[in-house]
């Protein structure tokens, strides 16, 4: 991972605008230290996590182009989730599905990459997918809850969303591909939260 302190991307300055869209949402740069062997980067997930971490998760795209998500798990496995992005970029699209929420049903886009460092803390509620822009990349989660198939619904990125993703030529599963509807997804959240 190579952080650079003087990165400026032209979504950079669209990210913070952009994400402060979303009620709950924080942006962090991660710590990191330089030094002739490298660099060491400092991730701390309980600084934002409210529940405790259960799990670390990475995903390791080879491909530029591949969209993974729109992904939300519902209660009794809603989670928390830290996302960063360790090698290459991605173009990022959360939703809030949070049915109090002041933001419910807003998308937000921003960038994650190995030169921004940047660390962003998504509350239970937030669906959560991107896509890679270049080959190679590592994205990185600290989760608060374990993957239940059961109760993870995924939203399909390519439907009528409004979302322009960067990249024309995509790889992506076939159960993205044929996720499930905005508003599908957001009542089976509302549901879960009552029972």
């Amino acid at each position: 991972m190579v952080c650079n302190p003087e990165y400026e991307s032209g979504l950079n300055s669209v990210l913070i605008t952009d994400l402060n869209k979303i009620e709950g949402v924080e942006v962090s740069k991660a710590e990191h230290f330089s030094d002739s062997r490298g660099q060491f980067v400092k991730f701390e997930p309980n600084k934002f996590l409210k529940a405790a971490l259960t799990t670390v998760a990475t995903s390791i795209n080879p491909l530029a182009g591949t969209i993974r998500g729109i992904h939300l798990q519902v209660e009794p496995y809603a989670e928390e989730k830290i996302v960063t992005c360790s090698q290459g970029s991605t173009f990022e699209v959360i939703i809030d599905l949070r049915p109090n929420s002041a933001t419910f049903g807003k998308i937000s886009t921003f960038e994650l990459s190995q030169e921004n460092c940047l660390q962003v803390y998504l509350p239970k509620g937030i669906a959560h997918g991107f896509q890679t822009l270049t080959p190679q990349t590592i994205v990185q989660y600290c989760l608060t809850s374990q993957y239940s198939p059961e109760f993870s619904y995924s939203i399909d990125p390519l439907s009528n969303l409004g979302i322009s993703w960067p990249l024309k030529e995509v790889s992506i599963s076939e159960r993205d591909a044929k996720g499930v509807s905005l508003s599908f997804a957001a009542q089976k959240y509302s549901e879960s939260l009552s029972r």
